[in-house]
Parts: structure tokens; C-alpha cells; sequence
């Protein structure tokens, strides 16, 4: 009896000291997660102590990247600062880190021509042939008349981005609304916030879209999208079926003292 007494004791301390811990908190039974879908995209939420964050993530720029939109909210007391270059996001397959590039970076690879459209402009265009036209010219103009018949070209056809700033406030939710509603209308905001950029899009639109380091005031949020580069393909990944490529990427988002991770494609 005085055994078992004893034990009780002790599995009620560690239990009580595991609690009090100051390590990251992984545990997806103990912080209520959820999904919520917006314009055809599924956001992940999951929401710690002080701090909710909301997560999507898809192939964005015809592919060319992994785009991960993150929406960080402080509920708590204190201001928090929160660091792109701290989010990481791993190839679970392969199990090697993917790297993070600024818009900046991701608007030179853009718009950096091909190897094979450079090969052709220099056989093309050698010494000598300085006037003459060249593959690079011809795709050139092949782009701008593309570009013509396309209305998104149009300087008139992108929508209005507004000024970073605070997000404009929104209207409490009924009390019939749960959580998953609840953050899904703070998603949806006064519709300027970042989007994910499926298609190519103009170098200023990468840039005011992007997720910057930022101190978020009580009460306060954060968003934007970070370009991660695009992981393999492959069929072996967990969620592959039929032998169908697919792949299978972790985030991992610090935020003060709480870590939260999402896995995308969902489990």
C-alpha cells in the first residue's frame, strides 16, 4: 500500500513538472487544431497559449515554389517578435531542409531567361550578328503579344494592394460561430490581404505579399507568404496512392516561447 502511495506521488510530480516545462509544446491533443477552407485553399490552424497561427501552403508561380502563407495572432500580454529566416520547412520525404529565398531572389529567378533561350540568343546573335534578330528577340516579342491578349497583363487588370499596415478590424462573430469560423473571417479580412500567387504575377506584388519580420503588439497580427524551394516530387511519399508523385512538407513556425508545425500536404 505505502508502495503504491509512493508512485502515485511520483508520476503526480513529473506529471506536474512535464506541465510546467518551458520546452515547446508539440502535443496535437492538448491545443485545439483545425481546418478551414477559403477560395478553394485548406488553412491549418492551431492555437497555442498566447499566440494563434493559420497556415496554407501550395505549389505557387506555375510551380516553381513552395508558397506558405502564415497568419500569426497575439493573444497574449506581450508584444512578440517574429523572424521569416526562424520559420523552417523540411522535405519530409528526404528529409532535408528547403531554402528560403526573399522575393527579391524569387523575382531574379523569374525572370532570369532559360539555358537553353540564352544558348540560342548566343548562337544566334554571335559576332557580327549584333543587328541581326535573334531566338531571344523572337520570344521576346512572342511574350509581349501574349501578354496583350491576356486582361491580367493589363496595368488595370491586377487588383489594388494596398499599403502594408495593421489589418483593417473586423466585426465580432455571432456566438453560434466557432473557431474555425471565427479565424476564417479574420482570414478573409477587407480581401487585400496575401494571396497565394498560383500564377506568374508582377515583382511588386511578390514583394508587398511577402511575410516580413515584424513585433506584433497584444492584440495584434501578422501575415504573408514565404517562398520556400519546391521539394521532390516523388512517389514515395506517405500520402502517395496509385503510385501518383506527391510530396510531404513540415513547417515549423517559433513564435516566443510555443513552436507550432504543420504538414502539408495534411496528414
Amino acid at each position: 500500500m505505502l508502495r503504491a502511495v509512493v508512485l502515485l506521488c511520483l508520476s503526480a510530480s513529473i506529471f506536474a513538472q512535464s506541465s510546467a516545462g518551458n520546452g515547446p509544446d508539440f502535443s496535437r491533443a492538448e491545443r485545439p487544431r483545425g481546418w478551414f477552407y477559403l477560395n478553394g485553399i485548406g488553412h491549418q490552424y492551431l492555437q497555442g497559449t498566447n499566440y494563434t497561427v493559420i497556415a496554407a501552403a501550395l505549389p505557387v508561380l506555375n510551380g516553381k515554389f513552395l508558397g506558405v502563407k502564415l497568419h500569426v495572432i497575439n493573444r497574449g500580454a506581450n508584444s512578440v517578435n517574429v523572424l521569416p529566416q526562424e520559420f523552417t520547412a523540411e522535405d519530409s520525404v528526404s528529409a532535408k531542409s528547403l531554402a528560403l529565398y526573399t522575393s527579391a531572389e524569387v523575382n531574379a529567378k523569374l525572370l532570369r531567361p532559360s539555358g537553353m533561350a540564352r544558348l540560342a540568343g548566343f548562337a544566334a546573335g554571335g559576332p557580327g550578328n549584333e543587328n541581326q534578330p535573334t531566338i531571344t528577340d523572337l520570344l521576346r516579342e512572342m511574350v509581349q503579344e501574349a501578354a496583350a491578349e491576356n486582361p491580367w497583363a493589363q496595368e488595370n487588370g491586377y487588383p489594388t494592394l494596398k499599403p502594408r499596415g495593421a489589418a483593417a478590424t473586423t466585426a465580432h462573430s455571432p456566438q453560434t460561430c466557432d473557431l474555425g469560423c471565427e479565424l476564417r473571417n479574420r482570414e478573409i479580412g477587407d480581401g487585400n490581404g496575401p494571396q497565394l500567387l498560383r500564377r506568374p504575377a508582377k515583382p511588386e506584388a511578390i514583394e508587398q505579399s511577402e511575410f516580413l519580420a515584424n513585433t506584433v503588439p497584444p492584440g495584434g497580427d501578422v501575415s504573408g507568404v514565404l517562398y520556400f524551394a519546391m521539394p521532390k516530387m516523388t512517389d514515395r511519399a506517405p500520402i502517395s496512392q496509385n503510385g501518383h508523385k506527391a510530396y510531404r512538407v513540415t513547417v515549423t513556425v517559433p513564435v516566443g516561447q510555443e513552436k507550432f508545425q504543420f504538414v502539408f500536404p495534411p496528414e
